[in-house]
């Protein structure tokens, strides 16, 4: 049943409708008391009596407030309505997603990226320490918040198919487990090891990052293929282009950062996030870049989080701790412009991949297109913003 402008859900007066997912729907609200807005999103009810997807819509609002950064979107309620239909309410942003201001400007300049990236990079380690992996980062799960003077604060949302890093997760903790082997994430920006399903640990998302950070400076992805299998292979097997040789005007200022944040290794990659964002500045700064820095700012003091060791995030055994069951990989409306080169794979490699499709463990099967080829995730939650007009 729809809720209405005046019902009250805990301490908030739903005020409209915002929107509806495959999940849930999400409504504006106000604490009639002390008049602060806020998003309520309440969980379908079919979801509702669903153990694992209820684990799986507790697990975020636990996330996020197990990390508590103000570069992560905040949840500050949870509970059941009436009806037993799940809801937590979370703040509501205004301005747009990363995805979309990437559609309107473009490639952004460094001076641009890089304090974008910078503050992504501070929440990251942060959900790391607190022994949580995103693995579902790209542009599309950043929110940018528009201040007054135009500077852009970024919110990093749906932590819904999070992966809890340590091993001692039991049923009391209230998480879910998912079978190792299980792809999970959003086929353009998984890393190699989400690719194959097993030893996923923080690292995966320096990788994500660095596809994330391949499209920011380029405008591109740096792989591509007709198929979800294919492009998974793309991701173990293949070396990415350079930056400079999708977009000559960035120079090869870029290239070895970024190409190490996509090392197929865990092990070679930056140690840290917030390493990684040194590596892109230190390169700026070498090059003569004017680059925007913060007050007192050295190579590695944005953040004081802590490597998480290897030897708490490395799964064993048949399960691991995780945020999620599996999550389907259908196709997206968006398409993607990206750089990887296209070519005959190996039919071993591909009949491999492609007994994944044929086991279901997520992995969807999507053809070219005159629009392009796009693949998401089909998120277990949707964090709703407030859109706001484009900046001029």
């Amino acid at each position: 049943a729809e809720l209405h402008r005046g019902d009250v859900v805990g301490e908030y007066r739903v005020e409209s409708k915002l929107g509806e997912g495959g999940f849930g729907a999400v409504y504006g609200a106000v604490h009639p008391l002390i008049g602060k807005a806020a998003a309520i999103k309440v969980l379908h009810r079919q979801y509702s009596s669903s153990p694992q997807m209820v684990g799986r819509f507790a697990a975020e609002a636990r996330a996020v407030n197990q990390i508590r950064h103000r570069n992560i979107i905040d949840i500050f309620s949870f509970g059941a309505l009436p009806d037993g239909r799940q809801y937590y309410v979370m703040e509501l942003l205004e301005g747009m997603t990363f995805d979309r201001f990437l559609d309107e400007r473009g490639p952004l300049p460094p001076a641009v990226a890089l304090p974008i990236l910078r503050q992504m990079a501070r929440a990251l380690d942060a959900a790391h320490a607190a022994g949580i992996a995103h693995r579902d980062l790209k542009p599309e799960n950043i929110f940018l918040v528009m201040d007054g003077d135009g500077d852009i604060f970024p919110k990093l949302l749906d932590f819904g198919i999070a992966k809890l890093l340590h091993d001692d997760a039991s049923p009391e903790s209230g998480s879910v487990k998912t079978r190792t082997g299980t792809p999970m994430g959003t086929p353009y920006y998984m890393s190699p090891e989400q690719c194959r399903g097993h030893n996923v640990d923080h690292r995966t998302d320096i990788y994500s990052f660095g596809v994330m950070t391949f499209k920011v400076l380029t405008g591109q992805v740096p792989f591509d293929a007709p198929a979800v299998v294919e492009l998974l292979y793309r991701h173990l097997s293949e070396t990415p282009p350079l930056p400079s040789s999708v977009r000559p005007e960035l120079g090869t200022t870029f290239d070895a950062p970024v190409q190490r944040m996509l090392e197929k290794d865990p092990a070679r990659r930056p140690p840290t996030v917030t390493a990684a964002v040194d590596g892109l500045i230190e390169a700026a700064l070498a090059a003569g870049l004017s680059v925007p820095l913060p007050p007192g700012y050295s190579p590695g003091s944005m953040s004081s989080f802590p490597r998480l060791p290897i030897s708490q995030s490395r799964p064993s055994g048949d399960s691991v701790a995780s945020q999620t069951p599996a999550t389907l990989v259908t196709p997206g409306a968006r398409s993607e412009r990206p750089a990887g080169r296209r070519g005959a794979l190996p039919a071993l490699a591909l009949a491999a991949l492609g007994g994944l499709a044929l086991l279901g463990l997520g992995v969807g099967w999507v053809q070219h297109s005159r629009a392009g080829v796009g693949f998401e995730v089909t998120p277990a939650l949707e964090c709703w913003t407030q859109p706001t007009p484009s900046p001029s």
